[in-house]
């Protein structure tokens, strides 16, 4: 394997591990503003015990991605700032919006605050998915002086562009309902369990069909469609695991059905699973053509410091985050609380 194809291999499972850490936190503080309207305490009070902790820590993969994308992909990094400007731009803002605010809205317990960070933390992993047609080439132009142009018009008035921030928001509230179940589940809440199983058993099939149409809706280039055609039994995999991960909710149980622990598993499956196989299929250009990977590669001097500084960051960090997720998450100290 060459040093590209493993920076992009990491970089990738980066990318991973941010979106399932980011849809849970994101999500939860969407389905807290929710309940908290509907007036149902027990889901909202789950839904804070868990973004209370630990909302900080999981903007810790963003940096990570970020971070490695610069220093693996110099090239990418730069043309990647001239496209991204505005909806990277909006990104940040939410981003900010929903750190200035999370504490005060916890503190202050204002309907106003709450909901301000409920809905900007829906909307980050929807700006994210957008990233991918653009990603593709369809929306990017390049001017007289070389500069790569993200035409916002088309962007903005594409359907299917919409497609996959409906995608982008449904699978990440999938996901959080889906962990939140099962958080509740442990903390025996079972008021708490049922509403998000119910929230669970209608966003996965929503973000699945918005997936599909938004895959047919935006044109992708001919090489992206073969590749993504060979890389089909990825994505029959992910079906299969998505199909078990919504079966285990029925599966019988007591004292309510549902084995959401298995659900949270499968769902991993499931998109570990979608990710691979698109991964692998774009692995070729970081930005379409503008930016094939090889290219855009950094040194090998430059590759081997940065990938041990990877490690070493890894080797700090994660232990510390799984003491954090002991504590606040899977203790029942705190979960009973």
């Amino acid at each position: 394997m060459s040093g590209a194809n493993l920076a992009a291999g990491l970089l990738w499972l980066l990318v991973f591990v941010w979106s399932l850490a980011g849809a849970i936190d994101y999500g939860a503080s969407f389905w807290r503003m929710l309940f908290e309207w509907r007036r149902q305490g027990e889901p909202a009070r789950m839904a804070q015990h868990y973004v209370s902790p630990l909302w900080e820590a999981t903007n810790i993969f963003l940096v990570f991605v970020v971070v490695g994308l610069v220093g693996f992909f110099p090239g990418a990094a730069y043309v990647y700032g001239q496209v991204l400007l505005v909806p990277g731009s909006l990104i940040l803002i939410l981003l900010a919006l929903r750190g200035a605010l999370i504490s005060y809205g916890y503190a202050l317990k204002s309907p106003v605050l709450t909901a301000v960070t409920g809905l900007s933390a829906a909307l980050i992993p929807a700006l994210m998915v957008a990233v991918l047609p653009i990603s593709a080439g369809g929306f990017v132009a390049v001017n007289a002086a070389g500069a790569a142009i993200l035409n916002l018009a088309t962007l903005f008035t594409s359907p299917g562009t919409y497609a996959y921030v409906v995608f982008g928001l449904t699978a990440g509230l999938f996901i959080s309902a889906t962990f939140l179940a099962d958080y509740s589940r442990t903390a025996e809440n079972e008021e708490a369990y049922l509403a998000f199983r119910r929230q669970a058993l209608w966003a996965g099939p929503v973000a699945i069909a918005a997936g599909v149409a938004a895959l047919f809706i935006v044109p992708s280039p001919a090489w992206l469609e073969s590749r993504l055609a060979g890389e089909w039994p990825w994505f029959v995999g992910s079906l299969a695991a998505f199909l078990g991960a919504i079966s285990a909710f029925n599966w019988r149980n007591q004292p309510s059905p549902g084995r959401p622990r298995w659900a949270v598993l499968l769902t991993v499956v499931q998109f570990g699973l979608a990710i691979r196989g698109y991964g692998a299929a774009h692995a070729q250009y970081l930005l379409f053509p503008q930016v094939p990977t090889a290219e855009a590669f950094t040194g090998s001097a430059m590759f081997s410091a940065l990938l041990l500084a990877v490690i070493v960051g890894v080797v700090v960090l994660v232990p510390a985050f799984i003491w954090l997720w002991r504590l606040f998450v899977i203790d029942p100290r705190y979960t009973h609380s």
